[in-house]
């Protein structure tokens, strides 16, 4: 019986990248991989974190990590450690993605580690002699790939989520096959020419003023401080935090009486969330922007984008006055 191409479970042996428009057929340790436990959590972590309460931004960490993978094979096919790497990258994030982060005791690089060495991810990597040592160096960035480096240049990582973001939001300058004839893939980086470099970094100042923005730092303060609540009240143990899906800490913040009203409010009064960078008199909550991601590309011949376009390199500077201290209360 002919089924539906957009599965995601690992239940066929091709997937569909609706993104990226990219057919991929699968080995078999993907398959066993896309049906794990680690794996499968992702499609229940949203990856724009809290602001899909506000935002467009309602996709989930699968569907990014399934974008990054379809790159993987499509750029280096026959990379099977790197193609995996791919698949695992995102495994250690808390629920809401990135929204946790600060709290204390989160790590979500370490449980990344740790999944990629947990009984079930090294029971599939041990059948097909993948190295799971091997596929944590391109997840940190030890082996240099379109995954990721360390040398603060674009990767496939990053460029999925500003693209996908780019798309939910309507404001894709091209289409993601002009995008990917535009790259090229060469000794562990990604290549544009200028034009579509230029794409690139346009999706990249767009991120960054969507992190700054207070549509998304709101939110994001006040599910934190949520949860932070729950932890406070021992409704939540930070170690459960690498198995669990947004839905179960939604039905915490349900459940407890300390944050119940707070967590209706922010589902459906988000409006009313003010954000400053000048202390209120009212109460409020303290969140730091420490971090924006501007990785620049590299163009032909491995050029960074800001050597040949100088008007970029002002642009990114300009991005820093974002970082900072934020205030977030209530109207």
């Amino acid at each position: 019986m002919l089924d539906y191409r957009l599965r995601l479970d690992g239940a066929l042996d091709m997937i569909w990248e609706p993104l990226w428009r990219l057919p991929i057929r699968l080995s078999h340790e993907e398959q066993a991989l896309l049906r794990s436990k680690a794996v499968r959590r992702l499609h229940f972590i949203r990856h724009g974190g809290a602001s899909f309460v506000n935002s467009h931004h309602t996709y989930s960490r699968l569907q990014h990590t399934l974008g990054v993978f379809a790159l993987a094979a499509h750029f280096d096919p026959d990379n099977r450690t790197l193609r995996t790497a791919a698949l695992l990258h995102d495994t250690g994030h808390a629920p809401f993605s990135h929204t946790l982060d600060s709290l204390d005791g989160v790590d979500h690089h370490q449980w990344t580690r740790e999944v990629v060495f947990s009984n079930e991810i090294v029971s599939i990597l041990s059948r097909a002699r993948i190295s799971p040592s091997e596929v944590m160096d391109y997840i940190d960035g030890s082996t240099r790939s379109l995954l990721r480096n360390k040398d603060g240049v674009l990767q496939a990582d990053h460029l999925d989520s500003w693209v996908r973001s780019a798309f939910v939001g309507g404001y894709l300058p091209v289409s993601t096959e002009e995008l990917v004839s535009g790259m090229q893939y060469s000794d562990g980086y990604l290549l544009f020419t200028p034009e579509a470099g230029r794409h690139a970094v346009t999706l990249i100042l767009e991120e960054a003023l969507m992190h700054g923005s207070p549509a998304n730092i709101g939110v994001n303060a006040i599910m934190r401080k949520l949860v932070r609540q729950l932890i406070l009240h021992d409704k939540l143990d930070i170690a459960m935090l690498p198995f669990i899906t947004d839905a179960h800490i939604e039905q915490l913040l349900r459940d407890e009486e300390s944050t119940a009203e707070e967590y209706d409010m922010l589902l459906m009064e988000s409006w009313r969330i003010r954000v400053t960078r000048k202390k209120p008199f009212t109460e409020a909550e303290t969140t730091n922007l420490k971090k924006l991601y501007l990785a620049m590309p590299l163009i032909e011949g491995g050029v960074p984008i800001t050597e040949a376009f100088p008007d970029i390199l002002t642009s990114v500077e300009d991005m820093q006055e974002l970082l900072g201290t934020y205030y977030v209360s209530w109207e």
